[in-house]
């Protein structure tokens, strides 16, 4: 470890930001947490926020997505269950019977605890499912987070660890000289720091092309919808290619979907309305449900789909912190870029994750 720790400052009070921050400020380290707006204000308050392995992401991202959970665990008992997840499990099918057995079949050959269960088990778990699928994937030990309280929790906790944190504070710009990152400028005041990182979404791309480094992050809008219910319709999440589902209290039933365009077909509206009828047709008791809110969150998808951290290869002290499933992978994104920025050294888990990747 370096002799002096690096004073850091980090932009963006999302769940990744704040999670980076906490465990700076745990660490010892002398840390700022800097946002425009208030805690999970932008796309974490508009996230699923189901943790999961997920599939069909490359190899050496399901790596590290492996470790979600585990990481969610030691945050858990960390910060003595301040930090709640609910640890529900998933029922995951597709229409494809041979798909949702290969995916069984390639998640359990990479040692997570998943199984293929069949109809009368899928029936035992969700007994409000009109018509269970032949099998689905179940995974026992994946759960949900509530984003914004689980974003609140750890800013507060790098709070009381040391940190000082500036909300409603706009970051206009990063600042460097010959050598690298020297701070930033808020619209009030510039401050110091020996590094810089940036995990503030979308936004991260507009702050770094200043300096000549051209993230190649993309906007990717996606829709959160929330569902009053007469009671709990489902005990687990469940994700399947009509829907994508999870109660997030007794009277609050969460979906996600894919935001197309604004047309009177695909905009918001029309999907709300088509996912809302694929429920009551879907669960018993949903007959009275009501919409009761469409939100669109803005996604920073990396150009290949998988996270980009690590130190910038060439403005010396910014480090980047930018990647979809950020509240899956807040914990561990946390954990291990707090002991590149302190250390001096690259873990290895993140290779896979660097911005050189894009150098051709």
């Amino acid at each position: 470890m370096r002799a002096t720790k690096p004073r850091t400052i980090v932009v963006g009070a999302g769940i990744v930001g704040a999670s980076i921050a906490y465990h700076l400020a745990r660490a010892g380290a002398p840390v700022m947490l800097v946002d425009k707006s208030q805690p999970a204000s932008a796309v974490t308050r508009k996230a699923f926020a189901w943790i999961n392995v997920s599939h069909g992401v490359p190899k050496p991202y399901a790596e590290l997505r492996l470790l979600a959970i585990q990481e969610y665990r030691r945050l858990e008992q960390e910060l003595d269950h301040a930090l709640q997840v609910d640890w529900c499990g998933a029922l995951t099918w597709n229409r494809d019977l041979a798909e949702t057995e290969r995916l069984a079949r390639e998640h359990a050959a990479a040692g997570y605890d998943v199984r293929l269960i069949e109809r009368d088990q899928i029936a035992l778990l969700e007994p409000n499912l009109v018509e269970p699928p032949n099998c689905a994937v179940h995974a026992p030990s994946e759960g949900a987070v509530d984003p914004v309280a689980a974003t609140e929790v750890l800013v507060d906790a790098a709070r009381q660890a040391g940190a000082d944190v500036r909300l409603g504070t706009e970051v206009i710009a990063l600042t460097a000289n010959g050598r690298g990152i020297t701070g930033i400028r808020t619209r009030d005041e510039a401050v110091g720091a020996d590094a810089v990182v940036m995990a503030a979404g979308t936004d991260a791309r507009l702050l770094c092309q200043p300096l000549g480094l051209d993230l190649p992050i993309d906007p990717s809008p996606a829709l959160l919808l929330r569902f009053k219910t007469p009671g709990p319709l489902v005990n687990g999440i469940i994700s399947s290619s009509d829907m994508e589902i999870r109660q997030a209290s007794d009277h609050c039933l969460l979906a996600a979907d894919d935001y197309i365009d604004e047309s009177p077909d695909n905009g918001p509206d029309a999907i709300a309305g088509r996912a809302l009828a694929a429920v009551k047709k879907r669960l018993r008791g949903a007959a009275g449900i009501e919409l009761e809110s469409v939100s669109v969150g803005v996604r920073p998808i990396p150009a290949d789909g998988c996270p980009i951290v690590g130190f910038s290869p060439r403005i010396q002290g910014l480090y980047i912190a930018v990647m979809h499933a950020g509240v899956t992978m807040a914990p561990a994104i946390g954990r291990l870029a707090t002991t590149e920025i302190l250390d001096g050294a690259r873990v290895k888990l993140l290779e896979s994750c660097r911005l050189e990747r894009f150098a051709t």
